[in-house]
């Protein structure tokens, strides 16, 4: 999802490019005990009727069904904040409780989309200015990455000298 707004005196624009998984931290737990409830009950109903292997496989199905779950859902906690003034870009990556900010200079900033090595992969957002290159979005969709592209272009382009001739 990429959501952008602007600053009350126009002079900064922000970008923000989340991951897209509506379930939130109690829909979580409600549909992993409710995955636990019916597997369980119904493993320990063919377990009393001698088939007690099905109670493990019941118990491994649900681990690594709660794993998927809950990485699926971490992901949805990553995040890059742009933030984008006529000096300074800059760009906040945060994963769960962790962040790491870039600032890169507007001026001599260039948004590339980078194919990937493997056909089916989706395209790399990659924002350099000068020597510096910090990597947006990849956790986005094609489509939402293309979007995130269009929206840095146009913030950037009115303060740029390398601007598209």
């Amino acid at each position: 999802m990429v959501i952008t707004w602007q600053s009350s005196d126009s002079k900064t624009a922000g970008i923000l490019a989340r991951g897209n998984f509506s379930l939130g931290p109690d829909g979580l737990v409600f549909l992993l005990l409710a995955l636990a409830v019916v597997s369980l009950c119904l493993a320990g109903l063919l377990a009393i009727q001698g088939y007690w292997p099905i109670l493990l496989v019941a118990v491994v199905q649900l681990v690594l069904v709660a794993w998927t779950l809950i990485r699926a859902w971490q992901k949805a906690w990553v995040a890059d904040v742009i933030e984008i003034d006529e000096d300074k870009i800059r760009v906040t990556h945060q994963r769960h409780r962790q962040k790491r900010c870039y600032e890169l200079e507007t001026a001599w900033a260039v948004i590339e989309s980078k194919q990937p090595e493997v056909a089916w992969y989706s395209p790399r957002i990659q924002l350099r200015s000068r020597s510096q290159v910090v990597e947006l979005g990849s956790f986005l969709t094609s489509e939402e990455k293309q979007q995130l592209i269009r929206h840095i272009k146009c913030a950037i382009e009115k303060h740029s000298v390398m601007k598209a001739h």
